[in-house]
């Protein structure tokens, strides 16, 4: 037995619906005929925007996914760095920190540089 593609159903049913109009006077079944025959010739286009939509979407959900790792990592090193701030800071962290050298002196709370 022959097996027939549902592609081949399709285009006989568009030539008929087109057809019909001469015997059942409906624009309705003409436009749905029309329908149908721009999607058999668009049918490959289809396919392909079909499989870039899919691509966009994976490669969009495996980003979130190493946003959401990098974002764990990050919290891991903000616990890190909460734990180094009841140590003393190096004068280096300090500058970081601060944004200026700060003085010998605790009283004296003056912008060195």
């Amino acid at each position: 037995m022959k097996t027939i593609k549902i592609n081949q159903v399709i285009e006989y049913l568009s030539l008929a619906l087109i057809i019909s109009f001469f015997f059942a006077h409906n624009i309705f079944l003409v436009l749905i005929g029309i329908i149908f025959s721009i999607y058999l010739i668009n049918i490959n286009m289809i396919n392909n925007l079909k499989k870039s939509i899919t691509k966009f979407f994976i490669l969009k959900n495996e980003s979130k996914d190493s946003n959401k790792n990098n974002e764990e990592i990050n919290t891991a090193t903000n616990n890190m760095k909460s734990t180094k701030k009841e140590t003393k800071l190096t004068l280096v962290e300090e500058i970081e920190e601060f944004g200026y050298i700060p003085s010998i002196d605790k009283k004296n709370n003056s912008n060195a540089a």
